[in-house]
């Protein structure tokens, strides 16, 4: 860097020293951010419950602080980097003070922060408009990966039709290892705390918890749609079992990954959480460990560039975009969150996600959970005896359920132990029949009414798994 090269100086209250907190500071009293973006990052005050225990505790005493208002509050601070992470209710209030605090006392806020602004990102935006502040949020969606910066300036042109992918690398990682390492699902979830890719807690990524908070984000952005937590349809992974591979792998050549989606599906917007079996030949069945992947897919308005002439109209193409890089991890969301401080700091402005009244008036909504329709993956385990698949057919018969297909392996002893382990089953191994049955397209209202009668059939040993297969 030239010496007489002008550096601008920017001074940051960080809210957090987890992770992420710890990776922002590293970058900055490191020198690294001074030596790639030329500016001076200079960090005036860090909110921590425990200081003490904190790597940059001994250099940087005098900068730690146990009350948040200090942070929020201090005369010197042009923007508040919040990166408190968690998802207790509680904590999650007191994150969202905190944020408009800083926004009220005219600071801009840049946050990973995910299930705050999924939970209150309505107030949130509200007060930054109130107050005339920037709210920035790349860090909370994808890591490293800028999908909120392309959906909202790259892609502002674009008319979206869905966004989907893997955007949890806790459960990509636990999955991966199940699929190719033949792990069962506790010694693969093990491996990834281990690790490090999953807390000791690990609920709000295997229950889905986690990527629900992110796809708000993204439907947010993409069609400008407002959505609540709990109104998308989601499902952890914590019910996928090694069997669950075998089946995948040999009869539908599949694997299975956790995906995010929300689709545009004539006026109401699909969006679920939920473990899916992906065909091998798609793209994100080759993504593994605690990697994400993101699509989008768009459509260009009329008379866009490389538009395809259909006789005298003008059909305009798909687009479809993917973004792949590490999705959790200090490292790369702090970067993100850098790309944030250092965008404000140069003076550049991103629109903040319009109120609902504004997009798309009386257009969009989400489409009930009930109205989803896919084709689906039904897993069994029943006492083994006669009868039993046909009594099943007749019952999914009955809501007017298509069966595709009925899949049964053939069981080694020690595959049909691990199962009776797994769910506590007395049965002896040779008394147990696992089997498939996938179903032709099919809404989810109708799979319940089937299941509610079917889980009362006394040869039913474990409560049925039922996901999605992916046909995109």
């Amino acid at each position: 860097m030239s010496k007489s090269r002008e550096i601008h100086k920017v001074k940051i209250g960080l809210l957090g020293s987890g992770t992420v907190g710890e990776a922002v500071q590293s970058f900055i009293f490191g020198g690294q951010a001074k030596e790639k973006v030329g500016m001076d990052l200079e960090i005036v005050k860090i909110y921590t419950r425990r200081p003490k225990g904190k790597r940059w505790y001994p250099t940087h005493a005098s900068l730690f602080t146990t009350k948040a208002y200090e942070v929020t509050d201090h005369p010197e601070a042009e923007i508040i980097v919040e990166a408190l992470g968690s998802q207790e209710e509680g904590e999650l209030s007191a994150f969202k003070d905190y944020i408009i605090r800083s926004l009220q006392r005219g600071k801009s806020v840049v946050t990973s922060d995910k299930a705050v602004l999924a939970k209150f990102g309505r107030e949130i935006w509200a007060a930054a408009r109130e107050y005339k502040q920037a709210l920035r949020f790349e860090a909370c969606v994808g890591g490293g990966i800028p999908i909120i910066r392309s959906l909202s300036e790259s892609f502002s042109s674009e008319q979206p039709e869905s966004i989907y992918g893997i955007i949890n690398g806790t459960c990509n990682y636990v999955l991966s290892e199940m699929g190719k390492g033949g792990k069962s699902y506790a010694e693969a979830l093990k491996n990834a705390q281990s690790r490090g890719y999953a807390e000791t807690n690990p609920k709000a990524d295997t229950s889905g918890m986690d990527a629900e908070a992110k796809l708000i984000l993204l439907t947010l952005v993409t069609f400008g749609l407002h959505v609540e937590p709990g109104v998308i349809w989601r499902k952890g992974i914590e019910e996928i079992d090694a069997i669950d591979f075998l089946y995948a792998y040999r009869k539908g050549s599949c694997t299975i990954k956790q995906l995010a989606a929300a689709q545009d599906v004539g006026g109401t917007v699909q969006a679920f959480v939920s473990p899916v079996l992906v065909p091998h030949g798609h793209f994100l069945a080759t993504i593994e460990g605690a990697t994400n992947a993101i699509f989008f897919k768009g459509k260009r308005s009329q008379g866009a560039v490389g538009a395809e002439k259909d006789g005298n109209h003008r059909k305009t193409p798909d687009w479809n975009y993917v973004f792949v890089g590490p999705g959790a991890g200090g490292g790369p969301t702090g970067v993100a969150i850098l790309g944030d401080v250092v965008d404000l700091a140069r003076g550049r402005v991103r629109p903040l996600p319009a109120p609902p009244s504004l997009v798309c008036p009386g257009k969009l909504e989400v489409q009930s959970e009930d109205d989803i329709n896919a084709d689906f993956y039904l897993r069994f385990v029943v006492k083994d005896r006669a009868g039993i698949v046909g009594d099943i057919c007749q019952t999914l018969g009955e809501q007017g359920i298509n069966i595709a297909e009925v899949w049964q392996l053939p069981h080694s002893q020690d595959e049909l132990k691990s199962l009776a382990q797994r769910y506590g089953l007395r049965e002896k191994p040779g008394k147990i029949l696992p089997f498939v049955i996938t179903l032709d397209r099919a809404a989810i209202g109708q799979i319940r009414k089937a299941l509610a009668n079917i889980r009362q059939k006394d040869f039913i040993l474990v409560d049925p798994l039922w996901i999605p297969i992916w046909r995109n």
